[in-house]
């Protein structure tokens, strides 16, 4: 966990986090409860997160692509944590540009009407290129989700692009690379991060970085566990 400075520059206040049953998104919202500058969580997801906390607004949400239906929940938000991510290898390429472009397209022009001074913190990847390139297809969509944040008029926003990124929870929700992937990281620290230390760079990010808009690449975020 990175080490902050004496004061706080920017609380959190009301928080919007979308997929928090994900792996980061769900280490997003551990670290969100516990911050004492949120004053609440508001969640979208496709599934309730199953957390009962006095900090927590638990929506199970469907109408991710339908700006209007989005801008009820903004109301009063100062920050959002867009972690609403899936795995290219399990849908279509179509599936995975509506998950990944259109429902964030959505989501920021909700942001633009509603709460037009947000901190937005955008799970990303390494390898996504804002400029549309990039080495699959993947991480191409991944770059034109970075693309539609960065021209959008909102005052701060982040692009989060880690590498591996090891689960911090229980073996239980580990894939197979993990077992692979997760000791090699102990040995090789700089191939990523763990969900954890990805949750507490973009809170970190979202209070402490004075600057309006950045890419996070893996190394920059592993230099606040430094």
């Amino acid at each position: 966990m990175p080490n902050p400075p004496d004061k706080t520059t920017r609380p959190l206040g009301r928080v919007l986090l979308t997929g928090a049953t994900g792996m980061v998104g769900s280490s997003v919202l551990r670290v969100l409860l516990n911050e004492k500058t949120v004053r609440e969580v508001v969640s979208l997801g496709r599934r309730l997160s199953g957390i009962d906390h006095p900090k927590l607004t638990d929506v199970r949400f469907e109408a991710f692509g339908e700006t209007q239906s989005i801008e009820p929940y903004l109301n009063g938000i100062n920050t959002v944590f867009h972690c609403l991510a899936t795995y290219s290898a399990r849908v279509s390429r179509a599936e995975y540009e509506e998950i990944t472009v259109d429902w964030m397209r959505a989501l920021l022009a909700a942001c633009e009407r509603s709460a037009p001074g947000v901190t937005f913190c955008l799970f990303s990847a390494q390898g996504a290129r804002s400029d549309g390139g990039g080495m699959s297809f993947a991480l191409k969509i991944k770059g034109e989700a970075e693309s539609k944040l960065f021209a959008s008029d909102l005052e701060r926003k982040f692009a989060f692009r880690p590498g591996y990124i090891a689960p911090s929870g229980p073996r239980s929700t580990w894939k197979m690379a993990d077992h692979l992937f997760k000791p090699l990281q102990r040995l090789m620290p700089s191939i990523g991060v763990t969900s954890d230390e990805l949750a507490h760079a973009m809170l970190y990010t979202a209070i402490h970085d004075r600057r309006c808009t950045a890419v996070l690449e893996n190394g920059e975020m592993r230099t606040l566990f430094a």
